[in-house]
């Protein structure tokens, strides 16, 4: 469902909003306010912080993890933890969340400061990507782990998949993109080798600018690399 569907195209009162979001989750909030400040920029309550989003979405960003996590270790018995980690890192990035934010219009529903009106383009990417963690957060508090769960599983699901990862980004080289960007380097390690030859099993750490920060196993080395390399993008993200 595109929240477009059933949006007025005229100016939106908190509670047109409130209702679209409700329509949007399938989910009758008893705290209304809850809803008010997953959609409240910062920039609409600059000199009252605790009134935005913030808070909640430091919350949602743990819930958004937790629950694609669940799901991954639940769905995919056989991954190892590389491969847990790959799918929950290729899933709860920033600009994924973001993408799907946009796709449902939400980009109609955050509630800017005079300041923010004309959002760039990376501001609007990051604000929608709160957004999405702060509705998740929101409906936690609201009515529980299960119905957020719920709810961030049928926008997530069909993505916590080993096929889905194979077609996404190299995390090696999104790291190396985002630690060149302050004139970093990235190298890797093999630290340990076990198990039998036929089914080794190797941990591979990622050094940026020479100080091991991630860890992480394969059954090769290239697959922990690779792993460890999710590992430390997931690190890195902004909470």
């Amino acid at each position: 469902m595109r929240l477009t569907t059933f949006l007025p195209t005229a100016n939106l009162t908190i509670e047109d909003r409130i209702a679209a979001v409700e329509d949007f989750t399938d989910h009758s909030f008893r705290d209304k306010e809850l809803v008010e400040l997953a959609l409240t920029h910062p920039s609409a309550v600059e000199n009252q912080p605790l009134c935005s989003y913030q808070r909640l979405e430091f919350l949602g960003d743990a819930v958004v993890g937790l629950c694609v996590a669940d799901y991954a270790y639940r769905h995919w018995p056989q991954a190892d933890e590389g491969d847990l980690t790959k799918m929950r890192v290729a899933v709860v990035q920033g600009s994924f969340l973001s993408e799907k934010q946009r796709e449902a219009g939400f980009d109609q529903l955050i509630v800017f400061g005079a300041s923010e009106q004309s959002q760039s383009a990376r501001g609007m990417t990051r604000a929608l990507e709160d957004s999405f963690e702060s509705l998740a957060g929101a409906l936690y508090l609201d009515a529980g782990f299960d119905r957020a769960y719920q709810w961030v599983m049928s926008q997530l699901e069909k993505y916590v998949d080993p096929a889905y990862i194979a077609q996404s980004a190299n995390p090696k080289s999104e790291l190396q993109e985002l630690v060149q960007q302050d004139g970093g380097q990235v190298a890797y390690r093999i630290i340990s080798e076990e198990g039998p030859a036929h089914a080794p099993s190797f941990c591979a750490e990622v050094l940026i600018n020479g100080r091991p920060c991630a860890r992480a196993a394969g059954d090769s080395k290239k697959s922990a690399e690779t792993a460890a390399a999710a590992v430390a993008l997931d690190d890195l993200k902004p909470h």
